[in-house]
């Protein structure tokens, strides 16, 4: 009898590592664990990334292109940051709207994903960069529209990342977040939407709208205070600050891009990924 009992427990002990490490690893996908563990995990699932989030084409065109258009008409090439940009999902539905004729920035931290993004547009329109979301290598109010998907409940501090996304953003110019409302499995993660929109309102955001998108995510999408004139495209040379000392654009040398003011080198991958992960801020 005892050793049944031991047998049952050791199994429930066994089901529990399992129901933990399914949570942890899967469910929450690696939130709880680090932002190293995230990215380790995007970078292990990135060759089946797509396939498993099925992303459909017609749907990217109507809840996250079109809107984005519609709104900023009647300007048609736009000056466009996606952070977090995964395998590209964001960049590919703009490059392939008939009327978008402007550049768009996908940013992200896991290599691999932005390795499988390259593959899938060659297009001058676009660029690449391996870089967090939390301090981004571009001038206040300099984009015309940025946004972020799926990303900010994976963030450690996901206000400060919004003050970042917002900091960059033009006066007048548009921000499309995702906000997560499935909370049962992320406690403390997730926010409800108005306490989304308050937070973007108390950073500088105005007029914020809440739109249905997925059964797990809401679309919010806001306008920065005040008016400035359009950025539009523009080369990523007249934009691309040096991370590491803040003070001077990085210059396109080929296979890097350097700082005139303290040196630092950013290589660029064989896939045209530039990467400047690895040139840590100072002071």
């Amino acid at each position: 009898m005892s050793d049944l009992l031991t047998l049952l427990l050791a199994a429930a002990l066994l089901a529990g590592v399992i129901a933990l490490g399914w949570w942890l690893l899967i469910a929450t996908e690696g939130v709880y664990l680090g932002r190293r563990m995230v990215i380790w995990l995007y970078d292990l699932y990135a060759g089946r990334y797509d396939g498993i989030k099925h992303f459909r084409r017609e749907y990217d065109h109507m809840y996250l292109a079109q809107p984005i258009m519609e709104r900023i008409a009647p300007i048609k090439s736009p000056l466009v940051l996606d952070a977090a940009t995964g395998t590209g999902r964001l960049p590919l539905a703009l490059l392939r709207h008939a009327h978008f004729q402007g550049r768009v920035i996908g940013v992200d931290l896991s290599r691999r994903m932005l390795g499988h993004a390259a593959v899938k547009f060659n297009d001058a329109h676009a660029n690449l960069l391996w870089a967090p979301a939390e301090h981004l290598p571009f001038a206040d109010n300099c984009f015309d529209v940025v946004t972020c998907l799926e990303a900010l409940e994976f963030m450690g501090h996901p206000e400060t990342t919004l003050i970042e996304l917002i900091r960059v953003l033009r006066p007048g110019g548009i921000l499309l977040a995702t906000n997560r409302i499935n909370t049962k499995l992320m406690p403390g993660k997730t926010y409800v939407d108005d306490d989304v929109a308050a937070m973007l309102q108390r950073n500088g955001m105005g007029q914020v709208e809440i739109m249905g998108w997925q059964a797990d995510y809401d679309l919010v999408l806001g306008y920065k205070k005040g008016q400035s004139t359009p950025t539009l495209a523009r080369p990523l040379g007249e934009l691309l600050l040096c991370p590491r000392c803040g003070h001077a654009h990085l210059t396109d040398e080929g296979d890097h891009w350097v700082c005139s003011n303290c040196g630092a080198r950013a290589p660029v991958g064989h896939d045209g990924v530039i990467e400047l992960a690895h040139l840590a801020r100072r002071g």
